[in-house]
């Protein structure tokens, strides 16, 4: 069976009152990813560039505009077994960004909570292992 890959790209969202907006995973059908904490973010798009992105999946999950700054300088590269057989492999990309305005709301079913939190406070969150490496950056 073949290999499905798709590129990733993650927000790293901080907002002036210097906290980070995380998010909670919902989804029961894959348990290493269920109710663990993630960054906003999603599938590249063909045509759209990275930082297109992550601005359009901020949006569609979470309501929020933000500006895109600069690239983490990490690339998180996995595989798994799917479900049903066969692999998954995902490149996953984080940009930090900044927040510039809109109405934070849940958009997304595989989303069951959002969260601004201190850069101090990260450790107390059971994160995806892809997420771990982009925080440790910061």
């Amino acid at each position: 069976m073949e290999t499905q890959s798709k590129l990733i790209v993650l927000g790293l969202v901080s907002n002036p009152e210097g906290e980070f907006l995380i998010s909670q995973r919902f989804d029961p059908d894959f348990p290493e990813a269920h109710l663990k904490w993630d960054l906003l973010g999603g599938s590249n798009e063909s045509g759209e560039s990275l930082e297109e992105t992550v601005r359009r999946e901020i949006k569609e999950e979470s309501g929020l505009d933000v500006i895109v700054k600069d690239l983490i300088p990490e690339t998180v590269s996995m595989t798994w077994e799917r479900k049903g057989g066969g692999k998954g492999h995902v490149t996953v990309k984080c940009y930090n960004c900044s927040l510039i305005g809109g109405e934070m709301h849940l958009n997304d079913h595989k989303i069951q909570d959002l969260k601004w939190i201190k850069k101090e406070d990260f450790a107390k969150y059971d994160f995806l292992p892809t997420v771990k490496n982009f925080i440790e950056l910061i």
